[in-house]
């Protein structure tokens, strides 16, 4: 039922492993490290393999937003035959897979890009720096397509206006803060190996005193 185990077992603070019964007199099952080993085991045995449909609808559908909501609604209605193509504002897939969490948490290149090669190679279109409302229109979207999906994440965080000294310099939304720091270390492993770096961080915190 998980589409991502990888994601998952990596990334998720498993609660269900706190609630689970058998804790009453036992240790828990320890679902989280299970399902990435198994995950995992199967990724270097080579038995996760693309899983393309076997015949196709004909019925096109558009997901918005590449992050983990939009990938497992990309991979279900993929497999069930419908011409699949993602959306994405950012410069590549995952949304806050990529840009939000960390690689300490959730290593980008073993992980998720891994992941969406294995999407490309069953079928699923990907389209990236197209931002809906800028570079095309959701009306024309709904003309192109049998059905249209919203998966545009929660990128837009909650101000705390009313907090003492929010209004004060220097104080950085978590969100803006990850996603900048996050494109700034890929960017730096893709100009390491011969590549070149795009923008230049604008969040330089080192040897800086620093309060989260």
């Amino acid at each position: 039922t998980n589409n991502f185990p990888e994601f998952t077992g990596t990334t998720c603070p498993a609660p269900c492993e706190e609630a689970c019964v058998l804790g009453i007199n036992e240790d828990p099952v320890a679902i989280k490290s299970t399902e990435l080993a198994i995950i995992e085991m199967g990724f270097a045995k080579g038995w996760v393999r693309p899983q393309p449909p076997q015949q196709r609808t004909g019925r096109r559908v558009v997901i918005i937003g590449s992050g983990p909501a939009g990938l497992a609604c990309a991979q279900q209605l993929n497999r069930a035959g419908h011409l699949v193509t993602v959306l994405e504002r950012a410069d590549c897939g995952g949304g806050l897979l990529m840009y939000g969490i960390p690689n300490m948490k959730l290593d980008k290149t073993s992980k998720v890009t891994r992941r969406l090669k294995l999407l490309e190679k069953e079928g699923v279109a990907f389209k990236y720096n197209t931002e809906v409302g800028r570079d095309v229109a959701l009306g024309d979207l709904c003309k192109q397509h049998n059905a249209v999906i919203l998966a545009t994440g929660a990128t837009k965080w909650r101000d705390m206006r009313k907090t003492d000294g929010r209004h004060l310099k220097n104080v950085v939304q978590a969100m803006d803060f990850l996603s900048a720091m996050q494109k700034d270390i890929n960017e730096g492993d893709t100009a390491h190996f011969g590549g070149s770096k795009k923008s230049a961080n604008p969040y330089n915190v080192r040897g800086r005193n620093v309060a989260v």
